[in-house]
């Protein structure tokens, strides 16, 4: 089925062609105008060009009984589970496909049940079941517990995005917050003061077989699904910490104030259980296991430290970006590595992960080509919209090359946005609200022109120590501005 979507702006559609004060004409914008990218980078437009394709090709459109959707699971299984659709939901809107996102967390909040102990289906197929290869009943069935907080983060994202309020207050989205954040915290004796103490195996049937996958992994205490004996990973607290920061935010939208610093205040008990426990002092790194025997171990799980902001200590987000980079991964971690990376001022790492990922082992992962577009567009051309704030923020970290995106989908609308180096960046605002453009440039920038005016820059450092030069600037609906540092 053709995807259509029905974009008013000006026209023409070119960057080059809009004013400040034009007029809305409706037109239809084709699947393949959305998310145009170009780039005198040879490897990034190589890159974006494989990843689009290859992202596009596993999305599904109405014609299944699920509805809109996209792969998020093994290749072939013909499904989507929560813990993939949750990390792919940013690339996937990005390409226009925000009907798929939506129906898929809908899916996903709407399957909570008690029965289940608050737990929703993991995985759900193509024809609106829970997918055969992880669910047989609801005393048997594959879950891992960190699933709820993801969904809720991504959901977070996603209002951000499209400034769409059901992800923050309908009643199906909110019943499966308020669940989450209570009902299935006692269930699974997540609390902060009980997660480490915690038994590996709950709420299981009466005729409990440790070897049979569906009851002792109902309620996997980790992303991490082969190591015997855990009671919790590290990744699960710092999804934790996301959940109840994503609630908090979601809260106070909501003007529930109560629940919001309820929700502030929880999230900060879980990173500091990760600072004050699972912090190595002696091995500058986290440890990432807690066994039955009271033992930490390491294994996978940092990245989600980084992932969900679960720490704030520079030191040890630096540490950890260390210990990431001594390791191997398989392509799951991977496929977020150039977002995060970006965000932490780490561009030539990350640019090493966008251009080699594609030729990778298992590169046919959808998470792969979802986080690549991620990786790009948030990362590279640093986009960083809110609806929350009204804002729109920009960084490029790609020197010497020019990079563009055109009609990325954002609220009621679309933006486009182009990046000469790391010394102009053009932005157009197609949309019909009136945003503030956080304009960013990498380098010490007292002050820095917007159309034809000097104005002053307030000077920042990020996580790596590059400074970062940042101009808040007024970006009407349907309007184009540029900014640019100071020859």
């Amino acid at each position: 089925m053709k995807r259509s979507i029905l974009l008013y702006l000006s026209f023409p559609l070119l960057l080059a062609s809009c004013g400040n004060n034009v007029s809305k004409e409706g037109r239809i914008v084709q699947p393949e105008e959305i998310a145009v990218f170009s780039s005198t980078d040879s490897c990034l437009q190589k890159t974006f060009d494989w990843a689009k394709k290859q992202a596009l090709g596993y999305a599904h459109d109405s014609d299944d009984p699920v509805g809109p959707w996209y792969e998020a699971a093994l290749p072939n299984r013909e499904a989507f589970c929560m813990r993939d659709v949750a990390h792919q939901t940013v690339g996937a809107h990005i390409l226009g496909l925000a009907r798929h996102n939506k129906n898929m967390m809908r899916k996903f909040v709407s399957n909570i049940s008690e029965s289940r102990d608050y737990c929703s289906y993991w995985e759900i197929n193509r024809y609106d079941k829970p997918a055969p290869a992880d669910y047989t009943s609801d005393s048997e069935f594959w879950y891992n517990l960190n699933a709820n907080h993801d969904v809720m983060q991504a959901c977070l994202k996603l209002y951000e995005w499209t400034a769409d309020s059901d992800f923050i207050s309908d009643s199906e989205f909110l019943n499966f917050y308020d669940l989450s954040t209570d009902q299935f915290i006692s269930r699974w004796q997540l609390q902060p003061d009980r997660i480490m103490s915690r038994p590996p195996y709950m709420n299981q049937p009466p005729d409990f077989v440790e070897t049979n996958n569906f009851h002792s992994c109902r309620g996997l205490p980790s992303y991490v699904e082969n190591f015997r004996g855990l009671t919790v990973g590290v990744d699960l607290v710092a999804t934790l910490y996301g959940g109840f920061h994503s609630y908090s935010k979601i809260a106070g939208l909501n003007g529930d104030t109560i629940k919001s610093a309820y929700a502030a205040a929880e999230a900060l008990r879980y990173r500091e259980i990760i600072d004050s426990l699972w912090w190595d002092d002696e091995n500058m790194r986290y440890n990432t296991f807690w066994t039955e025997e009271g033992n930490f171990y390491r294994g996978e799980g940092v990245p989600f430290i980084l992932w969900f902001d679960a720490t704030d200590r520079e030191e040890r987000i630096r540490a950890s970006v260390g210990d990431i980079l001594s390791r191997e991964w398989n392509v799951e971690n991977m496929s977020a590595f150039p977002a995060i990376f970006y965000k932490l001022g780490y561009s030539g790492e990350a640019y090493r992960f966008l251009t080699s990922l594609p030729s990778s082992d298992r590169s046919e992962y959808p998470e792969v080509s979802f986080g690549l577009i991620e990786g790009i567009v948030c990362g590279a051309m640093g986009m960083r919209p809110s609806a929350s704030k009204k804002t729109i923020g920009t960084l490029s970290r790609v020197e010497g090359k020019t990079c563009e995106i055109r009609n990325v989908p954002l609220f009621d609308g679309f933006i486009s946005l182009r990046h000469d180096g790391t010394s102009l960046s053009e932005i157009e605002n197609n949309t019909g609200t009136d945003l503030i453009w956080e304009a960013s440039f990498v380098g010490s920038h007292p002050s820095l022109v917007c159309e034809g005016k000097l104005l002053s820059a307030g000077v920042s450092n990020d996580i790596k120590g590059n400074p970062i030069s940042t101009i808040k600037i007024n970006l009407p609906a349907n309007s184009r501005k540029t900014v640019k540092t100071v020859d």
